[in-house]
């Protein structure tokens, strides 16, 4: 996604999808001195562990989370950055959540696993973990770009605390137990807050993805009007 929207120059592509259950850790995790036996140990538990070339950290995969992708490039002006892209990927999907009834923000959630500034958040609690990754390029009319590819991971109906266990057995295998340790009370999900069958992972999936698609084409016709 990231190589095709450095080549185009232009645009935003949407990619909604699952997963099976899982560990995805940041590549300096890998450097640790039991990352082996610890990865080795989780897989034998059904949590096996997968790298990411990113930075953040421990993130725990399974069907209950919704994953969203964009990948879109914006010129490199002089307001680029990074709180004002995640604010583009953001907001669709905290209008998104409006429609559900949900009422989400952007905050630190201190206690939940990768945290960060930008995760969607309700009442304090973490709905969905956010990264993004930028690689320089060129728009489509020949200016200085940025060609971004950004992901959430939204906590539609997992069990919170079957994966933080996960991840904090992960983080006491690699000797990080007592400074890592991640509470599943700082977490919510959709399922928890909408009180619905409507809130599972795959009807969530559905319904996101036609929101997202609802959007760009109304984006498109919008553009074909201002021409």
């Amino acid at each position: 996604m990231l190589d095709a929207a450095a080549a185009r120059g232009f645009g935003c592509d949407w990619v909604v999808w699952r997963t099976h259950q899982s560990l995805v850790v940041p590549s300096q995790t890998a450097n640790v001195a039991d990352f082996y036996l610890a990865s080795l140990d989780m897989s034998l538990r059904g949590w096996p562990v997968y790298v990411r070339d990113t930075g953040g950290d421990v993130t725990p995969q399974s069907p209950g989370v919704v994953n969203a992708s964009a990948a879109f490039v914006v010129p490199r002006a002089a307001d680029l950055s990074i709180r004002s892209t995640y604010q583009r990927f953001c907001e669709p999907l905290l209008a998104f959540l409006r429609t559900l009834g949900v009422d989400a923000y952007l905050s630190s959630v201190p206690g939940a696993f990768c945290d960060g500034a930008f995760n969607i958040t309700v009442g304090g609690k973490k709905l969905a973990g956010t990264a993004q990754r930028w690689r320089l390029t060129r728009t489509c009319d020949g200016g200085p770009g940025v060609a971004v590819l950004a992901h959430a991971a939204i906590l539609a109906d997992p069990d919170i605390e079957l994966s933080i266990a996960a991840t904090n057995r992960f983080y006491r295998l690699c000797g990080e137990g007592e400074s890592r340790e991640v509470d599943p009370a700082r977490h919510t999900s959709l399922a928890t807050l909408l009180r619905t069958s409507q809130a599972g992972a795959e009807h969530i999936l559905q319904r996101l993805s036609d929101y997202l698609e609802r959007q760009r084409t109304l984006d498109i016709s919008l553009a074909g009007s201002a021409r």
